[in-house]
């Protein structure tokens, strides 16, 4: 087992690039604030991680409940891995978690744009019931009749599992899911997460929506693709754990209108990034931002119609 790794602690490996090392720290800052459990911290980048590694690092200094380990790992040549959906090929480097993680006998993986907002030790102490992993279910999934899935099949968000490392590899997960993406490239159409979901069909847990709160949850626009109704959401909001800024959406833009926004940065306030303000954040935009709170949508849809208009 690696010197740094902690038997005691939670181990968390999260795979960002330059672009998202900060978002990444962020979320590393909201799981410490919200537990008081020690975290072992892997961060594997498919680029070399010394261009963020010490940003990162001095955002924890002097933590006596934090171990961090960087790694650079590239994927074999040999494979095409699409990247969808401005998502990156680091999204794939989790069918290698059994090795980016040695020595630990599980794992949560997360994706950076997510901030936790409440303590995860429940989700780590998690009975996986012989599962490989626990994840969350996407409610009302298209994904289930695009592929084909058997009838009743759940899809889950692979931005936040609970792995069993031992059985992960026990069951040769890695090499079954390149060799699944070999053969149906196509199918990738959110990168690692149909492949995963394809491969394991019936060897996962689910997990409550709240350790993972995708955005339609937070978008009243949205809300009917979920296939549940509105008390149900609302409930489910209450009780949320882990907030995932998925899709289009995302905090660090000044206009987004995220409900969770600030936790956001009150979590990267807390990092090295502390200064960093967003490049939308203009004194136009300022003033837009603070209109939307108050007019009523009427008023704001006509608003967006009117911009739209030819002259």
């Amino acid at each position: 087992m690696p010197a740094q790794a902690d038997p005691h602690a939670i181990s968390v490996l999260l795979t960002p690039n330059g672009r998202y090392a900060q978002h990444a720290a962020a979320c590393m800052a909201s799981l410490l604030r919200q537990s008081e459990a020690r975290f072992d911290f892997v961060i594997a980048s498919s680029e070399n991680p010394a261009g963020f590694a010490d940003r990162i690092r001095r955002s924890f200094a002097g933590n006596s409940r934090v171990s961090i380990e960087f790694r650079h790992f590239q994927v074999p040549a040999d494979t095409h891995f699409p990247i969808v959906n401005n998502l990156s090929l680091d999204a794939y480097l989790r069918f290698w978690v059994h090795e980016l993680l040695p020595g630990r006998s599980r794992a949560i993986y997360l994706d950076p744009d997510i901030i936790a907002i409440g303590p995860v030790d429940e989700l780590w102490n998690t009975d996986l019931q012989g599962k490989v992993l626990g994840a969350v279910p996407i409610p009302n999934s298209i994904r289930v009749q695009q592929h084909g899935m058997p009838p009743g099949s759940k899809f889950f968000n692979s931005g936040v599992l609970l792995l069993d490392l031992e059985a992960w590899a026990a069951r040769h997960y890695r090499d079954r899911c390149l060799e699944y993406l070999r053969q149906y490239p196509e199918r990738a159409l959110d990168a690692d997460q149909d492949i995963l979901n394809l491969v394991l069909i019936g060897d996962w847990l689910a997990l409550d929506y709240k350790w993972n709160l995708i955005n339609p949850f937070y978008r009243q626009s949205q809300a009917l693709d979920l296939g549940m109704p509105q008390r149900e959401v609302a409930a489910i909001l209450a009780d949320a754990r882990m907030v995932h800024f998925n899709g289009s959406h995302k905090p660090w833009f000044y206009l987004d209108n995220h409900p969770r926004q600030r936790d956001y940065f009150r979590s990267l306030a807390e990092t090295d990034w502390r200064d960093w303000r967003p490049a939308d954040r203009t004194p136009i935009n300022m003033v837009r931002k603070r209109l939307s709170r108050v007019l009523p949508p009427w008023m704001k849809n006509a608003g967006k119609v009117l911009l739209k208009r030819p002259s």
